[in-house]
């Protein structure tokens, strides 16, 4: 079997992993960070197999090697990854002193020992500090990905630690190639654009329904616009949805609203995010922002394991949006 590759738009940031790797260049703490669904956990992926691999191809792991194979299997000893042991909680002390202990012993397969953290800012304070000493003081051959959406939700210890690696989001067109294929009868570029443009992101709604949540939380929020449904009657109906999902979602279409005002072109979406385009268009730029910077602390709040009451946080959304559809302006045609 083939050794994982890169994403078309990696590319130049992958040949530069691998220059410096190749020249001995490479720092023992990188900091991948960008938006969701960029592909960062794969390109770590792929510089992972490519740095454990016994017979590396100029740009690729061979896929083929004893070590590749231990990789597929998921049983690589110098291989170790670190993620919440639950969705959206955190990566514990726990977890960081085992993995320390994995950093602290001899390479098993004679060459590099790596580690990956992903998110990175799912550490809590006592987890980030116990990583500090390997980032401080790493034994040889010794490589840690560390995978982020927000480092600025990082310790500025960790950031300074760690080499940044910034993941853009791709251009549209290379962007829409890639994702054709996947989403049948669906406009790749309005999948897109309902994610910020991030190729993964708008892959994984087609999953488990979440584009149909996504558009009839849309369907919700414009009925709210029209006074066809109040917050709690709303709130209610989202108790099944995931609140993650629905708080990216209105982030979304808060970004893409000032995009339309600032580009003045259209973004092609959906019908009822096209319909929610007009709306937020008819409501102040300040209260958008107000609204905006609140969700991203709602964010913040269940992306750091807190387990925040679901139904307080989201009839706060609900009663947000109700109160800020009331400054109202008179409607004008979406840009």
């Amino acid at each position: 079997m083939s050794a994982t590759l890169p994403y078309p738009w990696q590319q130049e940031t992958w040949q530069s992993l691998l220059t410096r790797f190749q020249q001995g260049q490479l720092p023992h703490g990188l900091l991948f960070n960008g938006s969701a669904g960029v592909g960062k956990r794969h390109l770590a992926q792929c510089l992972a197999e490519f740095v454990l691999c016994l017979a590396p191809q100029s740009d690729a792991a061979c896929g083929q090697c004893k070590s590749c194979e231990l990789i597929r299997a998921g049983t690589h000893p110098d291989l170790q990854s670190v993620s919440p042991e639950e969705s959206g909680k955190a990566i514990k002390i726990d977890q960081v002193r085992k993995l320390n202990g994995f950093l602290g012993q001899t390479s098993q397969q004679g060459g590099y020992k790596v580690a990956i953290l992903a998110p990175a800012e799912a550490m809590n304070i006592n987890a980030a500090n116990a990583l500090l000493k390997n980032l401080e003081e790493p034994s040889a051959k010794t490589l840690i990905l560390l995978i982020s959406d927000a480092p600025n939700r990082l310790m500025a210890t960790i950031r300074s630690r760690c080499q940044a690696v910034a993941f853009a989001v791709p251009v549209l067109a290379e962007a829409s190639r890639w994702l054709q294929p996947l989403c049948g009868d669906h406009s790749p570029e309005a999948l897109l654009n309902m994610c910020g443009g991030a190729p993964l992101a708008a892959r994984d709604l087609l999953d488990d329904g979440r584009l149909e949540a996504r558009l009839a939380f849309a369907k919700d929020l414009n009925e709210m616009a029209n006074g066809q449904m109040f917050s709690l009657q709303a709130a209610s109906r989202w108790m099944d949805a995931e609140p993650l999902l629905l708080i990216e979602a209105l982030l979304t279409w808060l970004q893409s609203a000032s995009r339309q005002e600032a580009q003045t072109q259209s973004i092609q979406l959906m019908d009822d995010e096209q319909a929610l385009m007009a709306v937020l268009h008819s409501v102040g730029v300040k209260l958008r922002f107000r609204l905006y910077d609140k969700l991203l602390q709602s964010k913040a709040q269940l992306l750091s394991g807190a387990n925040p009451n679901q139904q307080l946080l989201l009839e706060e959304i609900a009663m947000d949006w109700q109160a800020m559809m009331a400054t109202r302006k008179p409607m004008r045609p979406a840009i």
